[in-house]
């Protein structure tokens, strides 16, 4: 049994590309992939499979409450916290497209971060406030950098040469 599960360091920061069912693995069924701590250490996200697709979800490390934060028919993925720790940024292919989307823990309001034709993946919310995240705009997988609002949307460094 192969899976495939692509790792990618930029910048200290370590991406996961694999799990999801986007890139349909075969093997043994995935449960409560990839977790990321809240920022006061008591609460991990994590993506795990739902009816159709996989779903978010918190569990608190005290009291092992969980809570399911989506439900849809799409992937939801790649969970990251925002400094507070009163939002989650992450992947979801809605609308026959990858983007990023924003949850507020306490509304559950989903507010979608990003609109482009490319695929937006491995959202990371940093200390700065600023989302960093991949995407294949122009046919190339490029970082970006993005405000929580949406705002000042902008690419990291060149392409690496392969030469």
């Amino acid at each position: 049994m192969k899976r495939v599960i692509i790792v990618v360091i930029i910048g200290g920061i370590l991406f996961l590309l694999g799990g999801c069912s986007l890139l349909q693995q075969k093997g043994p069924k995935l449960e409560n992939w990839q977790p990321t701590l809240s920022p006061d250490n008591t609460t991990v996200a994590y993506a795990s499979p739902g009816k159709k697709g996989f779903e978010l979800f918190t569990r608190n490390l005290k009291t092992g409450k969980v809570i399911q934060l989506t439900q849809n028919e799409v992937d939801d993925w790649t969970p990251s916290w925002s400094p507070q720790g009163d939002k989650l940024v992450f992947s979801s292919n809605r609308d026959k497209n990858v983007d990023l989307y924003i949850i507020d823990l306490s509304t559950l309001k989903e507010t979608r971060l990003t609109t482009h034709a490319g695929e937006d993946i491995n959202p990371y919310w940093a200390a700065n406030n600023k989302i960093l995240f991949n995407s294949n705009r122009a046919d190339k997988w490029q970082m970006y950098m993005i405000d929580p609002d949406g705002k000042n949307l902008t690419q990291i460094g060149e392409p690496a040469s392969t030469e």
